[in-house]
């Protein structure tokens, strides 16, 4: 009952050199479901301030409320950091001031030049603020904000295009840092989500709406008589008995004749009984996610996997990555690590890559989401981030943290460098022995060291040594040296020399196990090879079952770095292909199986999120394995394109980097690279330095599937 289906790009249609990048996006783009607008208006007239961390602990508090509150299961570990409950904030006035006009979330004592306190005015009134009048040029004014428990202290100052203040900000009066400032209205940003964007429903059927696709939002009805709501991400799950619904229904009459969902609800399809309905929309959340990335080939699946996943992804991109828009609403690290980057080949939205890492990377106790390799994948995602995306002031700031926190967890390593994490509080439910989970379906031996985590640890300190390197901090010697002692555990008592491939536990001889193997691939973890064959972990990763969407986008990236690339890509199009040939507009948390209810998970007919960040993986493989494009350097100041297109007559892709847009048009015959100033093409011994457009010879001779 689809009422959109726009993903049919004509294989023949091909993108014009002359126009390469404005047909590449709009051929990208009709490949999709995602009509939303790039702009989507927020409130504006203030610069909120906020102490460092206190705006991402507090907008994380909040969107763990509103998933609790409008969804029925939900199982998110609570360890998360509060906000402080005092803070200081100062500036040195440039130029006289008639007037300064600040807000605060509460009790606020104003002071000019250290002097006697103006103000004391406790917990004003957000709206209106105070005026601070006459302010000489050189001033220096403070605000000492007191907040409630659980709420931030922020200090909200008026936008009246004034000559603006530089502040900072403090706990304790003593260290001053630069303050984040965020754009806002009368109420303070990390009280918001994103903003809204009406999109009409059309009725289908007697009774039920469709949206054009997939949207996370509040149901507006317009009715006469009170109606009935059950929301569906398909027509099964909205015709089903509510009694089986994930979410809260509840209508809220907000004026009369109008109805509104109390909650955001991830939706496609709504049923709405028990009155005469004349309208019926959601007011749906978008962050402004200018779509920069493209992907497309002359295989139109490949264009609406790609699409698919963009569109996925951008629905997830709510305050915070979050896991999906149903259930349960929630960032989790090992979805971010994965979303860190797709993020990077679709939108470029640093932002929100920042706000997610400070936001998890501060647990009260225990590890981040409850889980001990969550943990490592938020180090191994300061890595990411970096390489794609080279934020050094971010780095400078978190670099002091980021060493704490692999201090914090070198402490469950043994001598050998073998960690073993211990169960703390708050572990998430379904973890396992240790607090680890690694992957959905994965069952570890609890009397044995799995590989793969060892590995993952391995990775993370070696992205924390170099991250910390980058930032000159003195603690990139100490986790450099223990990465190395890692690897070296790893090569003596996991890497199989006879069989080629990495052993699923140390000191063990049993099956093999393709995490270990992939995650080695990426890693950089690498051994001697010359005592087997080669290809022998590309065949383990290969003929293993599919696990969670989330893993496989890791494992077919590595299999393309185990030369496997045209494998990779048809069984990426084999699996993703099959949730688009099944009606998927936005992807699934978990591949379908024909043998199964292709709704159905956690023992609940309708617990299977549609529309899930981890699944969104092929916005970034695709490019990779297709084109071979890929940043060399942090931020892709040198980046490399080596395309290897198989069956595929042509293949092309922009991807926003922090320069620019890199775009490429790969055929038979040659490989048109547009280079953005600031970044390098690095192709062979060849370096073409921008602005430019590159022409390189035709691509390599692909290696059979």
């Amino acid at each position: 009952m689809s009422t959109v289906d726009d993903r049919q790009t004509p294989a023949a249609e091909r993108p014009h050199r002359d126009r390469l990048r404005d047909d590449l996006l709009r051929l990208s783009r009709s490949a999709g479901a995602d009509r939303l607008p790039d702009e989507v208006a927020r409130p504006t007239g203030r610069q909120w301030l906020y102490a460092a961390g206190d705006y991402e602990s507090a907008a994380l508090a909040r969107v763990v409320a509103e998933g609790h509150a409008a969804n029925r299961f939900v199982d998110y570990a609570l360890n998360f950091a509060e906000p402080g409950s005092h803070a200081r904030f100062r500036a040195e006035v440039p130029a006289a001031l008639p007037v300064l006009r600040l807000s605060a979330t509460g009790r606020a004592r104003v002071l000019v030049d250290g002097g006697e306190q103006i103000f004391d005015l406790g917990a004003f009134d957000l709206g209106a603020g105070i005026e601070i009048p006459g302010l000489a040029a050189g001033a220096t004014i403070e605000v000492r904000v007191d907040s409630a428990p659980g709420e931030p202290p922020a200090l909200g100052v008026a936008d009246d295009g004034a000559t603006p203040l530089i502040w900072h900000s403090s706990r304790d009066g003593e260290e001053w840092t630069r303050a984040a400032g965020r754009t806002g209205g009368d109420e303070p940003p990390h009280l918001l989500g994103e903003g809204e964007v009406e999109v009409p429903m059309t009725e289908i059927a007697p009774g039920l709406y469709a949206a054009p696709a997939p949207l996370l939002g509040r149901v507006v009805v317009h009715a006469q008589g009170r109606p009935t709501l059950v929301t569906g991400e398909s027509v099964d799950e909205a015709l089903a008995d509510p009694a089986f619904g994930e979410s809260d229904f509840t209508l809220d009459e907000t004026t009369a004749g109008e109805y509104r969902s109390r909650h955001r609800l991830g939706l496609r399809f709504a049923r709405i009984t028990g009155a005469d309905v004349s309208a019926v929309a959601i007011h749906a959340a978008v962050r402004p996610a200018a779509h920069r990335g493209a992907f497309v080939t002359a295989d139109p699946t490949l264009n609406a996997v790609w699409a698919t996943s963009s569109y996925t992804l951008r629905l997830c991109l709510q305050t915070f990555l979050i896991d999906g828009i149903k259930r349960d609403r929630m960032p989790w690290i090992g979805d971010h690590a994965l979303g860190v980057l797709t993020n990077a080949y679709a939108f470029a939205d640093a932002g929100i890559i920042r706000d997610t890492l400070t936001a998890l990377g501060r647990p009260r106790h225990g590890y981040i989401n409850g889980i001990a390799d969550y943990s490592l994948w938020w180090v191994i995602s300061q890595g990411l981030y970096q390489r794609f995306f080279d934020d050094r002031d971010y780095l400078d700031r978190e670099s002091a943290h980021i060493d704490a926190f692999l201090a914090d967890l070198a402490t469950h390593a043994a001598d050998d460098g073998v960690l073993r994490p211990a169960r703390l509080p708050d572990s998430f439910a379904q973890a396992g022995p240790g607090s680890l989970f690694l992957d959905w379906g994965v069952t570890l031996n609890p009397d044995g060291d799995a590989t793969a985590v060892q590995i993952l640890w391995f990775w993370a300190l070696r992205s924390g040594a170099e991250v910390l390197a980058k930032a000159g901090h003195d603690g990139a010697a100490r986790w450099a040296d223990l990465a190395e002692r890692v690897r070296a555990m790893l090569l003596a008592r996991a890497w199989s020399a006879h069989d080629g491939c990495w052993r699923e536990y140390l000191d063990h001889d049993g099956q093999a196990s393709a995490y270990p193997n992939f995650l080695a691939a990426l890693a950089g973890l690498t051994a001697d090879e010359t005592a087997a064959p080669s290809d022998r972990r590309a065949d383990i990763v290969a003929t293993t079952a599919a696990g969670t969407p989330f893993m496989r986008s890791f494992a077919l990236l590595a299999l393309g770095r185990l030369g496997r690339r045209q494998q990779a890509v048809a069984e990426l199009r084999r699996l993703w292909g099959r949730m688009i040939d099944a009606g998927a507009a936005t992807f699934w948390e978990e591949f379908t199986d024909a043998a199964a209810s292709p709704y159905e998970m956690y023992r609940r007919p309708y617990g299977k999120s549609l529309c899930h960040a981890w699944s969104a993986g092929p916005a970034a493989v695709l490019p990779q394995l297709v084109l071979g494009l890929a940043p060399l350097t942090d931020g892709w100041r040198e980046f490399t394109v080596d395309p290897e297109l198989g069956d595929l007559p042509w293949a092309g892709a922009v991807v926003p980097v922090p320069h620019g847009d890199i775009v490429v048009l790969a055929d038979s015959e040659s490989v048109v690279v547009d280079v953005p100033a600031g970044t390098t093409l690095v192709a062979g011994a060849a370096r073409h330095h921008g602005p430019a457009r590159v022409e390189l010879p035709a691509p390599r001779p692909s290696v059979p599937a």
